[in-house]
């Protein structure tokens, strides 16, 4: 049996770096989503900068990059220090896939489920989900205009 320092040393010295840089990514982006609230955090982390064009193609090596690098952040939020929730996950996804220039796009949706409001938010690219199941998207009303609906306070015990 493996050992999770097995497993580390297993990973390509590229991937262990970016767990280390993700290790202080996601706490951080925790501490402005508490400090600032989820839209100053979302426009501060690049939101509504029109560059995204959700139906632009992207090349089949940076979806498999994308959805490498969303394993990655889950990898970090299960193993690290730091449990992150989807939406502190899926900002980081989002920010990072942006500054590469890929078209990533946060979705944030609510469900209603035994009679309580769920939220849930994952990124998509190229309209195909990254982070999560494919089918998130048919479980969740999506909020298409995040300016308009994101609170600037927001319940942060989301799954």
């Amino acid at each position: 049996m493996r050992t999770k320092l097995d497993q580390w040393r297993a990973l390509p010295t590229g991937e262990r770096w970016l767990l280390v840089q993700l290790a202080v990514l996601l706490p951080a982006i925790g501490g402005a989503l508490r400090w600032l609230g989820v839209r100053r955090t979302y426009r501060l982390l690049g939101g509504l900068d029109g560059n995204a064009n959700a139906a632009a193609s992207v090349s089949m090596s940076a979806q498999a990059s994308a959805e490498r690098l969303g394993q990655l952040i889950g990898i970090a939020s299960r193993r690290g220090l730091y449990r992150a929730t989807c939406l502190r996950r899926s900002l980081a996804l989002w920010w990072l896939l942006r500054r590469r220039g890929l078209p990533a796009e946060l979705r944030i949706g609510v469900a209603r489920v035994e009679e309580q409001v769920q939220a849930h938010a994952w990124v998509e690219l190229a309209g195909h989900v990254i982070n999560d199941r494919s089918t998130v998207a048919d479980d969740y009303a999506v909020y298409e205009d995040l300016d308009r609906c994101l609170p600037r306070r927001v319940d942060l015990r989301m799954p």
